[in-house]
């Protein structure tokens, strides 16, 4: 949002062009949210069979609404699926606070903690335990 380009116009347009041709179409903020935010992420360790780099993904909710997802490939090659699991809930969050702060400057409350979901109980256990944090 701040130093926007060229190619991000042009898909931002890509986008608003489609939801003008579809306007059945498109992602609905309710009313009645809760206006608290959550996230899911994944990671796929070697999902890239050229690179054998990892796949991250996440999908973060505005209450019910859907506002934030994407696919990303990391940047290095990890050792261990929970090396990939842990990275990618370091990226969620950082997109978490990052939404947090879009809210704020936008003057939305967001007094409730953010919630985070993983499915990698021992990604949690390393982010929980900060002996681990090396």
């Amino acid at each position: 949002m701040q130093q926007p380009r060229e190619d991000r116009w042009q898909a931002m347009l890509r986008v608003v062009r489609y939801l003008k041709q579809n306007l059945g179409q498109g992602i609905l903020l309710s009313s009645t949210c809760d206006l608290r935010l959550h996230g899911w992420c994944d990671a796929d360790r070697a999902g890239c069979p050229l690179t054998r780099r990892s796949l991250t993904g996440w999908l973060i909710f505005l209450g019910v609404s859907p506002i934030s997802w994407k696919t990303k490939k990391q940047h290095t090659v990890f050792r261990s699926s929970v090396e990939a699991e842990y990275r990618s809930m370091a990226m969620t969050t950082c997109e978490l606070q990052w939404l947090k702060g879009v809210l704020s400057s936008l003057e939305v409350p967001h007094p409730t903690p953010m919630s985070l979901h993983c499915d990698s109980q021992a990604a949690l256990y390393i982010s929980q335990n900060l002996v681990f944090h090396e």
